[in-house]
């Protein structure tokens, strides 16, 4: 799962729609948020 986040989440920062940056920057803090959590959500469940 991380491989395909990272190819997600770089292909979206470096090809970034100038007039979304900043609904991108925050999209991607949301998303790293959920990500986090899910992660340690996953080792502590396990």
């Amino acid at each position: 799962m991380q491989k395909e986040v990272q190819i997600c989440v770089v292909g979206k920062v470096f090809r970034p729609n100038k007039s979304k940056v900043l609904a991108l920057n925050k999209t991607l803090s949301e998303y790293f948020k959920l990500v986090k959590w899910y992660l340690g959500y996953n080792s502590t469940s396990k």
